[in-house]
């Protein structure tokens, strides 16, 4: 299995767990809030088959259908939520690099140094489960607020609004 699908298949295989359908490298679900959350595993632009988690979340999307989180209320990167811990790597030369983001997991140079059973239990415990948890937690924009309200510069002008609306303020974000 090649090291894309490899990526792929961990997340699919706790997405679906958690009612997440899956189009292209996107997994999107309604909520138990009636709200739309989405992943998306975006591979580098820069080749060598490297990735980034996109998240997001909108209260406009109706059941069933599909938007990239780019065009979401609220889009963040997965390493901004602060969920993903860090991790030691030993190295082949026998030294061992601590406390690397968890997220250096996304990266191919890190997947072809693992043997593939380790390095897909380490990817689906350190990034895909903590990620998945937090989906959960957050199904709705109301449960993000404690998120915004510490990292406001997150909040567009147009979710500071709906915010608003739902009676939340968030501190300026300068």
């Amino acid at each position: 299995m090649d090291k894309t699908k490899t990526i792929e298949t961990a997340f699919a295989v706790v997405l679906k767990e958690r009612g997440f359908r899956k189009r292209g490298r996107n997994w999107f679900r309604m909520t138990l809030a009636n709200e739309y959350q989405v992943l998306n595993l975006q591979k580098s632009p820069w080749g060598g088959g490297s990735f980034y988690l996109n998240l997001g979340w909108d209260p406009a999307v109706s059941q069933g259908a599909f938007r990239p989180e780019n065009l979401c209320a609220l889009s963040l990167w997965a390493e901004k939520t602060d969920v993903i811990r860090t991790i030691d790597f030993a190295r082949p030369d026998g030294l061992v690099a601590r406390d690397l983001p968890g997220t250096i997991l996304l990266d191919a140079e890190m997947s072809g140094r693992m043997p593939v059973d380790s390095f897909v239990e380490q990817l689906t415990n350190v990034v895909v489960i903590p990620i998945a948890d937090f989906m959960d937690r957050t199904p709705s924009l109301d449960d993000l607020v404690p998120l915004l309200t510490a990292k406001p510069w997150f909040a567009n002008i147009a979710l500071r609004e709906e915010l608003s609306r739902r009676g939340h303020e968030l501190p300026m974000s300068w």
